[in-house]
């Protein structure tokens, strides 16, 4: 708690500061006001500050990660995210899948994440955040907002501490500094930013592999079982700019350039391999710390955008073009092995120096040439269809042997959706997406671990309906999507070993009921399944719920003129840990359990002064529910 009075106590003499510089009366506490409740749109999954809401996350949205797979938008310009954006920038960010994404030009398979940064500030002002998180930890931010020349230069400057503590024990210390300047002349805007992250001290979850028909017993809470000298260190740089102009009342241009990426500058990872389900000496124990590595990469997009509007007609025609070039190091790690342990005991050891070999370097480049249609028939249709023409070439090099492996494809790739008003509350659409998407990296427990995996096609197939009623909406939809599977060979070498289908039907309901009670409320039910290569037929794939469900409530009482009493509720049902038929478990595959967490929660508005605030208190995780993350097969 000291720790966070001196926090409190720094951040406050910064806002007094900032109150200074600004005019009376002019400051505005938009944190205050953030609810990501009350905002979302759907139940599919948007972030508004620290908090979030819906079924979806950019790691997890119908089974699969679109932040993996490259579907990452700023301002709905493409983008390779090579590193976490911070959310100094960020006003908000949302999943768009099935309806959200028709007005989309160019949607992906997997779904889009959709970034938008804070707007073009109206007046000075200042936002200070406090938030005790669980376990100890704390998040501490400040925002000044500046209109330097009142409608056409502005800038947003936010900084942030985080110091993160999961219940293991872990620890993980963070540092954002951002800024974006937005500068607008007549129909022009023009927004350059930059983003700086240091994680000077960040301790790995440690990892553990089964290999059996059982699951190990959850550790101690607060019990660290890694060692205490093993302390990563990264850093990460995010800048671009993006340029909006409307040339004429019907001819648009959006485009963006961004360069992300950071420094592993030390990297190290804790591994048991469990041999039996209790007792002592029953783990390997491992430690894995990988020499100097980076990833980098240039993206950027041009889109030109024709509008034509007569009536109930709409029109919109996009040509453009995306790229990127993205440099990725790997490899060249050693490996100490502390031998037998007692797993959930903490196996203390001497700090150890390491011998690195070469490492691996990796580059992809990938371009595509685009041409999209939306038109809109008012009360009747909206169309959406696009086609590119993609092209990507690889390269990887092995750092010991120099061995140079490459890869090109030239694919056509298409969207192609249609919605059809049956009346003013009802639509239903279909569609279908192909994709050239990325598979992210290698696991920290496989034999090629980190290492930039190759980009596959993605296909989906997808349909819905939309009910419109008074305060809110209800969606409906149907999707399979399609492509190559990703797990661990007998020899630990992680890659594509058969083809995985996710099947599945989602709903959203969202919207105000009343005058007091707000209800985000979804739920996916999917049949996930694996074909093809040595995994087999008919496998449930590795992590992948077939059943995942949440309900967001805010009830705004008259007690104290608006206390909100606020609970959430989320279902995740049984996931497979991995492939492999267990005998002893009657030919099926270890699964970890189903959970419900339950969190419990009361926010108020109030000022302080004249200066608007609110304050939210959370119970997480009222019955305390362990369960294990799978983050690959058999970890």
């Amino acid at each position: 708690m000291p720790s966070l009075l001196r926090l409190f106590l720094r951040l406050g003499a910064v806002a007094a500061l900032a109150g200074a510089l600004v005019q009376p009366g002019m400051v505005h506490a938009q944190r205050a006001s953030q609810n990501a409740v009350t905002e979302a749109d759907d139940a599919f999954g948007s972030t508004v500050g620290v908090e979030s809401t819906g079924i979806y996350t950019q790691n997890n949205t119908r089974g699969f990660s679109p932040r993996k797979a490259g579907n990452v938008r700023i301002e709905g310009i493409y983008f390779d995210q090579a590193g976490a954006l911070s959310s100094r920038l960020q006003q908000s960010s949302a999943i768009r899948v099935g309806f959200a994404a028709e007005n989309f030009p160019f949607p992906a398979p997997t779904g889009v994440v959709d970034n938008r940064f804070y707007p073009m500030p109206v007046a000075t002002g200042a936002s200070m955040g406090l938030y005790s998180t669980a376990y100890g930890g704390y998040i501490g931010e400040f925002d000044l907002r500046l209109p330097v020349v009142k409608d056409h230069i502005g800038l947003n400057i936010g900084a942030d501490y985080t110091d993160f503590r999961p219940s293991d024990g872990t620890r993980g210390i963070t540092t954002d500094i951002a800024a974006r300047a937005i500068i607008r002349y007549a129909r022009t805007e023009f927004a350059p930013f930059v983003m700086f992250r240091w994680f000077p001290k960040y301790q790995g979850q440690t990892l553990v592999l089964v290999n059996d028909d059982f699951l190990p017993e959850h550790p101690k809470t607060g019990r660290y079982l890694g060692q205490s000298w093993a302390v990563s260190n990264y850093n990460a740089i995010i800048g671009g700019a993006t340029l909006k102009s409307r040339l004429s009342d019907d001819f648009v241009i959006r485009s963006g350039v961004f360069r992300a990426g950071g420094a592993r500058v030390r990297n190290l990872t804790e591994i048991y391999s469990l041999h039996s389900r209790s007792g002592d000496d029953n783990a390997s124990h491992l430690l894995i710390s990988d020499p100097y590595q980076s990833v980098w990469s240039n993206s950027g997009e041009v889109q030109a955008v024709y509008l034509a509007d007569k009536g109930k007609w709409h029109h919109r025609v996009y040509a453009g073009f995306r790229f990127r070039d993205r440099t990725t190091e790997s490899g060249g790690s050693d490996i100490v092995n502390f031998g037998l342990a007692t797993y959930g005991d903490s196996n203390p050891q001497p700090e150890q120096g390491f011998n690195f070999t070469a490492i691996n370097s990796n580059r992809i480049r990938q371009s595509a040439v685009m041409l999209g249609y939306i038109g809109k028939i008012d009360g009747v249709a909206t169309i959406n269809v696009g086609i590119q023409k993609s092209r990507y070439r690889a390269a990887s090099r092995d750092g010991v042997s120099g061995d140079l492996s490459r890869s090109r494809a030239n694919p056509w790739l298409y969207n192609a959706t249609v919605d059809f008003e049956v009346s003013p509350r009802l639509s239903i659409y279909v569609g279908t997406q192909r994709g050239l998407e990325d598979s992210g990296n290698a696991p920290e427990s496989a034999a090629n671990r980190l290492s930039q995996l190759p980009t596959t096609r993605t296909t989906q197939y997808e349909g819905g309906l939309h009910w419109r009623f008074k305060g809110g909406h209800l969606f409906v939809n149907m999707f399979e999507l399609t492509k190559p599977y990703f797990t661990s060979d007998a020899n630990n070498f992680y890659a594509a070993l058969g083809t995985v289908r996710h099947r599945g039907v989602e709903a959203s309901l969202s919207g105000q009921f009343g005058k007091r009670l707000h209800i985000v409320a979804g739920a996916v039910v999917m049949r996930p399944r694996v074909s093809g290569g040595p995994v087999g037929q008919g496998k449930i794939p590795t992590g992948t719920p077939a059943i995942n469900a949440r309900i967001d409530v805010n009830y705004r009482t008259d007690i104290f003129d608006g206390l909100t009493p606020t609970a959430t509720l989320q279902y995740t049902s049984k996931e497979a840990v991995g492939a492999r038929e267990i005998a002893s478990l009657g030919g099926g595959q270890l699964v970890i359990p189903g959970v419900a967490i339950l969190d419990l929660g009361l926010r108020q508005k109030l000022t302080i002064g004249s200066v608007p605030a609110s304050l939210r208190v959370t119970l997480a995780n009222v019955f305390n529910t362990k369960r294990w993350d799978v983050l690959a097969a058999n970890t």
